[in-house]
C-alpha cells in the first residue's frame, strides 16, 4: 500500500504551461511530511503523486452525460530543445462537446496519471487543445517512453521542483524591502520575484499550514573581501545542518545587496527554528544589526534581533 503526500492544481485556458509555481510551497511541505513519515511494514510513502501504469484502464466521468476515455486521447508532440521540455497539442473526440474546463481538467489529470506530479512539471511545456484530429499523434500511454527516449538522446536531466534554483540579477536598486539586492539565487523563485516586484512582503502562499519563509539579513560590509560567497555559505551550511537534526527547515537560497546580504529559509517550527538560527549567528560573531525577517505579510511587523 502507498500513501501520497501531495497537492495538485489545475488552470483553465486555451494554452497553458505547467510551471508548478502555485504548488511549489505545498510541495516543500509534502517533502517535510514525507521525511516525518514513520516506517511501517507494507507501506511506502511518497511526497508527490507517482506515475501509474493504468492510464488506459479507467475512464473519467465528466459533469453531465459524458465519459472521457483516455484511449481516445491523442497527442501531437514537439521537442523544445531550448527549454528541454515537450510541447503538446491534444485532441479527443469529446472536445467538440465538452466545456473548456472539462477539457483541461481531464487532460491534467491524465498527465499526472501518466507522468506523476513531478514528471508533468518537469517535462511538459506549452499545452494546447485542438478541434480536429492530428496527424503523427501518439496515445497518452506512449508519452512516458517518448520523454525517456528524448531525454536520454539529448542528455536532458531534471531534478525535483523543490531542488531547482534560479539565478537572478537586478539592474536597478530601489527604496524598500530588499531594494538593495543586485544578485541572488532562489529555490522558491516566484516568492522572491513577487517580493522584488512589489518591494514589500507578500501574501503567505499557504497560511495556517505551520510553515514560514524568513530571511537572515546582515550588513554586506562585514563580508571578507574575496571570500564573500564562502562566508555566507559557511553560515548557511551550519544552519542547514542544525535544521536536519530535527527537520526544522531548509535553505531557499540568498542574495547580495549594496547594503545587506540575505540568506533565505523555509522553517517548519517557527519558535525553535528561529532560536537555532540566532544561536548560530551569534557563534559566528555577526553584528547586532543582523536581523531575521519574515518574507510574508502576516508577520511583516515581526523582526528578530540578535
Amino acid at each position: 500500500m502507498a500513501w501520497v503526500f501531495g497537492v495538485g492544481e489545475n488552470k483553465i485556458g486555451h494554452s497553458f504551461t505547467l510551471s508548478g509555481e502555485g504548488t511549489l510551497p505545498k510541495q516543500f511541505i509534502a517533502e517535510y511530511w514525507n521525511a516525518c513519515a514513520p516506517k511501517l511494514d507494507g507501506w511506502t510513502f511518497y511526497a508527490s503523486r507517482q506515475p501509474s501504469d493504468n492510464v488506459r484502464k479507467f475512464s473519467l466521468k465528466l459533469d453531465g452525460e459524458h465519459t472521457f476515455e483516455p484511449q481516445e486521447l491523442w497527442l501531437h508532440l514537439w521537442i523544445d530543445d531550448q527549454s528541454e521540455k515537450i510541447d503538446v497539442t491534444a485532441w479527443h473526440p469529446l472536445y467538440e462537446k465538452i466545456s473548456d474546463r472539462e477539457k483541461w481538467t481531464s487532460l491534467f489529470l491524465l498527465f499526472d496519471e501518466a507522468l506523476g506530479e513531478h514528471g508533468s512539471q518537469n517535462w511538459i511545456g506549452e499545452i494546447k487543445v485542438a478541434d480536429n484530429a492530428l496527424r503523427e499523434s501518439v496515445p497518452i500511454w506512449e508519452l512516458p517512453e517518448f520523454i525517456d527516449e528524448t531525454a536520454k538522446s539529448r542528455g536532458w536531466k531534471k531534478h525535483k521542483p523543490t531542488d531547482t534554483y534560479t539565478s537572478y540579477s537586478v539592474k536597478k536598486q530601489y527604496e524598500g524591502f530588499r531594494g538593495d539586492v543586485f544578485v541572488g539565487t532562489a529555490r522558491y523563485w516566484s516568492l522572491i520575484r513577487d517580493v522584488m516586484n512589489t518591494h514589500v512582503q507578500v501574501e503567505h502562499p499557504c497560511p495556517k499550514m505551520g510553515v514560514d519563509f524568513v530571511s537572515v539579513v546582515f550588513p554586506s560590509e562585514i563580508l571578507p573581501k574575496g571570500q564573500e560567497v564562502d562566508f555566507r555559505a559557511t553560515i548557511e551550511d551550519e544552519i542547514i545542518t542544525s535544521f536536519e537534526k530535527n527537520r526544522g527547515g531548509d535553505t531557499l537560497g540568498g542574495a547580495t545587496g549594496t547594503k545587506n546580504t540575505y540568506s533565505d529559509f523555509i522553517i517548519y517550527d517557527s519558535k525553535e527554528s528561529i532560536q537555532q538560527i540566532r544561536e548560530i549567528l551569534k557563534r559566528h560573531g555577526l553584528p547586532k544589526e543582523t536581523t531575521i525577517q519574515y518574507l510574508t505579510q502576516d508577520k511583516a511587523n515581526i523582526v528578530h534581533r540578535l
